[in-house]
């Protein structure tokens, strides 16, 4: 990790949006899991034509994804909005992922937000997530697993 995203992380850990932990090789793929399992029943929803619910699952598919890899990393967040900035901190800025994963992360919590708080969904935004979120537990994957 470079000086600016230690810096960074420290920071987090200040503030206290995110502290270290020691998870075990079976906690952060289960965690990994639950974001696969979503990411089924997103598509099942969307099939089902309820695209609110499919865009939430989604989200959840890859949050769960993300939260994996940062617990392999030791970490653990206290807040949606302190995964997104550890994860692009530790995995985006080093170029372990590309940032079109960064970006599903990020879009995908904000069609969340709007579907949860204030009933704002498309069926075309629930396809791209979904897509996009498939596409990126691929790539997730592979760091889990490695």
């Amino acid at each position: 990790m470079g000086g600016e995203s230690l810096k960074v992380v420290e920071d987090l850990i200040l503030r206290g949006l995110i502290k270290k932990c020691s998870f075990s090789e079976d906690m952060y793929k289960k965690e990994f899991g639950v974001g696969v399992r979503d990411l089924e029943s997103a598509k099942v929803s969307f099939e089902e034509k309820n695209y609110k619910w499919a865009t939430v699952q989604a989200y959840y598919a890859i949050f769960h994804a993300v939260r994996a890899l940062i617990y392999k990393s030791g970490y653990r967040e206290k807040s949606h909005i302190a995964l997104k900035d550890i994860f692009k901190e530790l995995y985006i800025k080093t170029e372990e992922l590309p940032m079109v994963t960064y970006d599903c992360l990020k879009d995908g919590m904000h069609l969340r937000e709007a579907a949860d708080y204030k009933n704002l969904y498309a069926k075309e935004d629930a396809e791209n997530i979904i897509i996009s979120v498939s596409e990126s537990l691929k790539e997730i994957q592979k760091l889990v697993d490695s």
